[in-house]
């Protein structure tokens, strides 16, 4: 223990703690993973609600309202321009930090130009890797849960809650042994094939410690759940205020007050994620660091 505090928890600590710059420039694509991932779990919650409890005709009633309103086309073109910016910048700023992380664990950043070759260091690789595993994210695994409950309907429960518990044992298993992928692909040049290939022999020589570090990871990632409430709850408040609040002034005054505190949680919620998947990903970047000079001595052994 004392080992992987000294090696690995101690050094990304360091990281964030001097280095106000990382923290503030990855808010921007982590403000859009928020949104984008609570947003879909809202969707997913809804559409379930609304299939277990029967109500498709007042959804499909707010669903033509919506296509026959004046703002339809705005909101549609926003929506297909954020989802665009979120598959493209999310791989390009991962790929950016683990560079920029090994750039300052070496001090090598010596100008600007290192930064800019930094950020868009092996983005194909890194752009196919996030979408040819994006199926084995938990996120995923909670719509496939959502969708089989709307297939099936309540009566059938239990036998989904089985298939899940399976499910993510699987997803974690997979998860586990490709927590060094990324840092593989960024760091030495390798095909996302390759990198999968090679995290899982590194996770196979340390499987103890990777699964440790794993599941404090996914403790922190728990943040989700705080993202899918506030997003949950703000929709039903200004409900709320507009069908029970009468007076005109209060209606106005709880609207204002709402959308500022919706978006102060909002902005709260993007700082706490992109400080929390800095340090996370400065911890896979020393543990990888630390455990790939063991996987080198094994192959000269092998050899």
């Amino acid at each position: 223990m004392s080992h992987i505090k000294e090696n690995i928890i101690q050094p990304a600590w360091n990281l964030i703690a001097n280095d106000s710059r990382i923290k503030k420039f990855y808010f921007i694509p982590w403000l859009l993973s928020i949104i984008f991932l609570t947003l879909l779990l809202v969707y997913q919650f809804v559409y379930t609600y609304v299939v277990i409890f029967k109500q498709q005709e007042k959804a499909l009633e707010v669903i033509l309202n919506f296509f026959h309103s004046a703002y339809v086309t705005e909101v549609l073109i926003t929506w297909a321009i954020f989802l665009l910016l979120y598959i493209v910048i999310i791989p390009v700023f991962e790929g950016w930090l683990i560079s920029y992380i090994d750039k300052k664990n070496h001090d090598s950043m010596d100008n600007s130009y290192d930064f800019v070759w930094a950020w868009l260091y092996r983005f194909l690789p890194m752009f196919e890797y996030s979408n040819s595993t994006s199926q084995f994210k938990i996120i995923s695994l909670l719509n496939l849960y959502l969708f089989s409950i709307r297939f099936t309907g309540l009566e059938y429960i239990a036998l989904d809650n089985v298939i899940f518990i399976i499910l993510l044992v699987i997803w974690i298993i997979i998860n586990i042994m490709f927590s060094y992928s990324k840092y593989i692909i960024v760091l030495e040049n390798k095909k996302a094939m390759e990198s999968m290939w090679k995290s899982t022999k590194i996770t196979i020589l340390n499987i103890t410690t990777t699964i440790k570090l794993y599941f404090w990871m996914f403790i922190l990632n728990l943040r989700v759940v705080i993202n899918f409430l506030v997003f949950l709850l703000f929709p039903v408040l200004f409900a709320f205020a507009i069908t029970y609040i009468t007076s005109k002034i209060f209606l106005v005054v709880s609207i204002i007050a709402l959308s500022i505190l919706f978006w102060w949680f909002i902005l709260f919620l993007g700082y706490l994620t992109a400080v929390l998947d800095v340090f996370t990903t400065a911890i896979w970047y020393y543990a990888y660091i630390t455990w790939k000079e063991k996987v080198k001595d094994w192959d000269d052994d092998q050899d």
